[in-house]
């Protein structure tokens, strides 16, 4: 859906313990239509490579882009494995996604992972930063790794204020494909305003009660917000 020249997609972020609760969450994400489906791998119990072609395998008949992520336990994940253990999962799932989020964070620890990943899937390049940024820190970190696909920042809102920054830095980003967004209870606004500043999409929970971070609106609840904005 566009609203006022700018698209607005939302992407629902999906989980399960296993491989067939995940891919039943991310049918009935496109059921609820949505314009793409987050897979939580990190959320399978026992992930190992074989799991995560399983996952794909189920999801192949999908008719939205698919983006893998595996999120250590430090940033609302439940990945408790060492970064290589990690980055071959992330390899692996670079041969079935459309997308691969990875973190600015492994990217320290693992040097060839991104020219590898990028190889076979489009790239998520994420910064899940635990202060707000500054708008130049943002410009900064799209200029860091050139030739990603989208560049993610999340930031936690101390204060609904917060939002403003977030949405300038979105802004300030024109001419790369971004999502720039506050997480937390404050950070509610900028998660569904964000598209209308040029994000590529809002991160949606598939249902109440099923949020994979802090401040994230349901899928339901989203559409009827971008409906209010059309």
């Amino acid at each position: 859906m566009e609203i006022r020249g700018r698209a607005y997609r939302i992407c629902a972020s999906v989980t399960g313990k296993d491989e067939q609760a995940i891919a039943r969450a991310a049918l009935a994400a496109e059921e609820l239509g949505v314009d793409l489906v987050e897979l939580r791998l990190d959320s399978v119990e026992g992930l190992d490579r074989e799991k995560v072609r399983s996952v794909f395998r189920m999801t192949a008949g999908l008719g939205v882009p698919r983006i893998a992520t595996v999120m250590p336990s430090s940033i609302f994940g439940r990945f408790s494995g060492r970064p290589k253990e990690r980055a071959e999962l992330l390899l692996e799932a670079a041969s079935h996604a459309d997308y691969v989020d990875l973190g600015a964070e492994i990217l320290g620890e693992v040097d060839w992972l991104l020219e590898r990943v990028s190889r076979r899937s489009k790239v998520i390049l994420s910064w899940h930063a635990n202060r707000m940024l500054t708008v130049q820190e943002m410009k900064e970190f799209a200029r860091s790794r050139q030739g990603c696909s989208v560049y993610k920042i999340a930031m936690p809102a101390r204060s609904v204020a917060d939002n403003l920054v977030a949405l300038e830095g979105c802004l300030a980003l024109e001419g790369v494909k971004r999502v720039v967004f506050c997480y937390g209870r404050d950070g509610v606004p900028s998660r569904v305003l964000s598209p209308l500043f040029g994000a590529e999409w809002a991160y949606a929970a598939l249902r109440k009660g099923e949020e994979t971070a802090p401040g994230q609106v349901d899928v339901e609840t989203l559409k009827r917000i971008r409906e209010a904005f059309a």
